[in-house]
């Protein structure tokens, strides 16, 4: 099954789910589930430039209460597949969290991430761009069914480049049940300054435990803390490698602010 959200913002703490689609393949039979999800709160107007959803449209829409259950329902016989699905899953699981929805098994698999490992010659590995780079027809980027229909054929487009099972479990990245512990976020003290460049996605520099730059300052735009089943971390953009990326909060070492072009000629 591939489902997609659209939100009210980024972070699953602080923001709502708004519509949602998934679409599941049972032999030759497909079954599509759509859905507008009204929110408690406003809709800012910056998310709606994104993906055209304004308050009005979502006036008559029924509650996360109502809907969640429904959508569950739906996906939980089969294994999930979301494009960069950590986002996506962290907003289900913490729902499921409020409304003490009992948690299941169901693999999630991430067709971003089983991209970056099978797909080449892509100029990256954004959904429009991948959709653009195997011909699939993607007209309303940002609203649920179709970025559900593109994330799908995009799966099944990478999957046939799987020569082995380790190229598979590339896009495996965890289980639902992965999450029945609490979904606090526990910040550790040196970097809970994070949290006020987060409001405004302010790009700030981080020092981090691991991967290409160890040890050196990376830029980063954070984008949100998610509360996963392997620990807390840091959802962000790094502006170095212009991808969107997870950040354990136990490996990060510090963070600054980018220094300005005066600090950094020493005036």
């Amino acid at each position: 099954m591939a489902f997609d959200l659209e939100t009210s913002g980024l972070s699953p703490l602080m923001d709502e789910i708004i519509e949602i689609a998934a679409i599941k393949v049972i032999g030759s039979h497909i079954e599509a589930y759509e859905t507008l999800v009204k929110p408690e709160r406003p809709i800012p107007p910056f998310t709606t430039e994104i993906h055209g959803i304004t308050d009005e449209m979502v006036a008559d829409a029924r509650s996360i209460g109502e809907v969640l259950p429904e959508f569950l329902e739906f996906a939980s016989d089969h294994s999930w597949v979301a494009h960069n699905s950590k986002f996506d899953v962290g907003f289900v699981v913490y729902n499921m969290h409020q409304q003490k929805i009992p948690f299941f098994n169901a693999k999630v698999f991430c067709s971003c991430k089983l991209s970056r490992k099978l797909v080449k010659g892509s100029e990256n590995h954004k959904l429009n761009t991948l959709a653009e780079f195997f011909n699939i027809k993607l007209e309303n980027h940002h609203r649920a069914l179709d970025d559900t229909m593109a994330c799908l054929k995009i799966f099944a487009q990478t999957l046939k480049k799987v020569t082995r099972e380790k190229d598979f479990k590339e896009g495996h990245i965890m289980n639902v049940m992965d999450f029945e512990k609490t979904l606090e976020v526990d910040i550790p003290k040196g970097v809970k300054g994070i949290k006020k460049y987060l409001e405004n996605q302010t790009p700030i520099e981080i020092k981090y435990k691991g991967g290409t730059m160890k040890g050196k300052f990376r830029p980063i735009r954070p984008v949100s803390l998610l509360p996963l089943p392997h620990g807390n971390v840091l959802y962000a953009h790094c502006l170095k490698s212009d991808l969107y990326k997870s950040f354990s909060l136990k490996k990060i070492i510090e963070f600054r602010e980018i220094p300005s072009d005066e600090d950094k000629n020493g005036n």
